[in-house]
Order: structure tokens, then sequence, then C-alpha cells
């Protein structure tokens, strides 16, 4: 394309100009398409001038640095695949390009957004989300200078990408970007690592007055991670005895529940949509329950005949229905990757997004009910409790 061609040159000439402040692609040419947005700066890294991406998708937002000649073909790549405009500003000028379906472009050119340069990334600590170091180091994920512990490096990539996840959710929830004294509880709080970043997010990063509460059956972890609390000021984040299935959940804006069991996370989402909770949040566990009540069929046989491949069809069965039965409830669902597998097995997150709109239940039954009749499978267990519930 003669457009492209003729903004990339004015790219790179920008650049070798010193006049380049930054390059936007947008307009997905997939509707679908979870990748909303790409800005591109310039960044000095390692001495080496850089083109730093910032790929913006509908709940977080991943960064990735290039070299100028690696970073000038992901853009040409990134236009000739997924976007229909790019916008080039410098300090010169303004240019847009904007690429029809039907192949034709169209060049426009404007004075300048911006009348000087901006100050160039340098190589420094990435600026994260999470605030506190003090409750990192009572943890154990860091030591006492800051830091990251030797076997914790995992650890701390999890709590930041959760923090990134929930910064996400948060801005796009009107209700909740709004309000000032959100409410959270975490189901099955564990050690404590995601409760504590989540409260120090919402306080000294969003600045509300939030409440958190931490649910978990073990002793010894609730004193440890109160008296943490305690010593590092966390005043609203409170650790409470309690089973998930048996837990009273009253008034909540945010329920949690990561690596519940099997049907714990079902307990969970029930809870969370009986709270009329704005948002919930889980990372399922293991998937019994569906397993053991797949049924092979001729066309499926060959997939439940592999122990392996029958349990991966369990948890996608399982967690589809349970994403189904969210938008059933009145919630926008999603399922994504929570973090790489390199960091974590237990990397599946479905999200639902409390919305007003009507709910056209027919269509959403028959879903459930055809992947129910597919696998054999007479009954999801959220399905008898948001029945119960009703």
């Amino acid at each position: 394309m003669i457009g492209l061609q003729t903004l990339m040159n004015q790219l790179k000439e920008s650049v070798e100009a010193n006049i380049f402040v930054r390059l936007t692609l947008s307009k997905p040419k997939a509707k679908t398409s979870d990748l909303k947005k790409v800005i591109i700066k310039l960044a000095t890294i390692k001495k080496a001038l850089n083109l730093s991406f910032t790929y913006r998708h509908q709940t977080k937002d991943i960064t990735k640095n290039y070299s100028l000649e690696e970073g000038y073909q992901t853009v040409e790549d990134l236009m000739n695949e997924q976007f229909y405009i790019l916008n080039l500003f410098t300090i010169k000028e303004d240019t847009s390009l904007e690429i029809k379906s039907n192949g034709q472009d169209k060049i426009r050119t404007t004075k300048p957004t911006f009348k000087s340069l901006p100050e160039k990334s340098h190589d420094k600590i990435k600026n994260r989300l999470i605030k506190g170091t003090n409750y990192l180091q009572a943890l154990g994920v860091l030591n006492t200078k800051g830091g990251i512990q030797k076997d914790k490096g995992d650890k701390y990539k999890q709590i930041n990408k959760f923090i990134e996840i929930i910064d996400g959710l948060i801005r796009q929830n009107k209700t909740l970007a709004a309000q000032k004294d959100i409410k959270v509880v975490d189901m099955g709080a564990g050690k404590g690592y995601l409760t504590f970043a989540l409260y120090d997010y919402l306080v000294n990063t969003l600045k509300t007055t939030a409440s958190v509460k931490g649910i978990e059956i073990r002793p010894d972890l609730i004193e440890k991670c109160n008296n943490i609390a305690r010593k590092v000021g966390f005043e609203q984040l409170v650790f409470e005895k309690g089973f998930i299935n048996d837990y009273v959940l009253t008034e909540t804006d945010i329920l949690i529940a990561l690596h519940a069991c099997d049907t714990a996370t079902d307990d969970a989402i029930f809870k969370g949509i009986q709270a009329n909770a704005q948002l919930i949040i889980c990372a399922p566990c293991c998937h019994k329950q569906i397993r053991k009540e797949m049924k092979s069929s001729e066309h499926l046989q060959p997939i439940l005949d592999y122990g392996i491949l029958k349990e991966r069809q369990a948890e996608m069965l399982t967690d589809v229905i349970r994403a189904l039965l969210l938008e059933l409830s009145g919630y926008k669902t999603k399922v994504f990757e929570f973090i790489s597998t390199d960091h974590t097995g237990k990397n599946v997150m479905i999200v639902g997004q409390k919305h007003n709109h009507p709910v056209d239940t027919n269509p959403i039954l028959h879903k459930i009910n055809t992947l129910k009749k597919e696998f054999g499978v007479e009954v999801h267990y959220l399905e008898t409790l948001l029945a119960s519930g009703l």
C-alpha cells in the first residue's frame, strides 16, 4: 500500500530528524479483537534507541521494546494485519493514515498536537501499580533491601499482573471507577499475597477508602496475615476464618476466588451473584464434578479415551458453562489467560462484570443445554446453586 509506505518513510525520517513524538495504531480490523490500540514511543534501553510498544488490550496493557528496525517492521505488520488507522505525531505536524476495508487509503496532515519533544524513557524499574514494599517484605516476596527474593520472581510477576488486570477492570466499570468505599471479599486468600497487593492498590494508588476481607480456613495463615496487616498499617484489611460454601456474604463490590478447588469456585461465583457484586473474578483450580459426569459419544470418544485430554476438555466445558451462567445472571463475561504458564499452571481467569441491560436468556440457555447434551452432562453444580437461589 502506497499510503502505508509513505507513512513508514515519514516515521523513519521523523526519528532520524529528532522530531518524533509518538505513533498510535487504532480501529482493529477484527471487531472481536481483544487488542484495541497500540501506542509507540521512543525509549533508551542499554544506551540504544528503541521503539517501546504499549499493546492496549480490553483488560490489560502489555509493553514490549524493539530495536528501531524491528519496531518499524512490527508497525508495518500490525497495519497490514490488524489495524485500519495510523496516527503519526511529530513537533512539525500530525499525519494520519486510514485504510479502508476495500484496500484504499487516505492520508491527512494537520497542525502538530505537541509543541515539544517528550523525555525519552530510560532504563528504570517498571512503574508498578502497587506502591508498598513493606508488606511484600513481610510476606517474604522482597528482601530487606527491596529486591525480589531468589525464589519469588514468578510470584512477584503474578502479583503485578493481577493488579494490572484489576486496574483495567475498574477503569472499565463506571460504578467502581467513581466509588470511594469499595468493598472486596477474597475467598480462599491463602498466604495473602494478592489480597495485600489489592488493598495496597485500592488505597494507595486509587486513593479509595476500601475495605478488604480475606477468607481462609487455616488459623496460622489468618493470624500471620492479620499481624502483618496491623504492622504495615493496613487498617481496613482483615482476615477471617470461613469456608466458601457456608460463608455469609453481605454487600460486596468485588468478589475474588483464586484457585478455589472444584465446586468451591461455583460456590464463590454464586455468592458473588447473590451479593450483586460489580465484579466477580475467579481463577478455577480442578474440575472434578464435570469430569466425572462426562460421557463419551461416538465422535467424542477419541478425546475422552485419553486421560489428559479428557481432563482438559472437562476444564474447558466447566468454565464455558460458568461463563454462560454468569451471562445468564446479568454479567458481561470474559475468559482469558491470567499469566503465562511459565509462572503458574493455573492460568485461566473468569471475569464477570455486572451490567443493567436486559438479558435474553433463551439463546444462553440453548448454548448451555447443547453443551451438556453433547458431553452427556446432566447438571452443572452452579446451575443447582442458581436454581436454589431463585
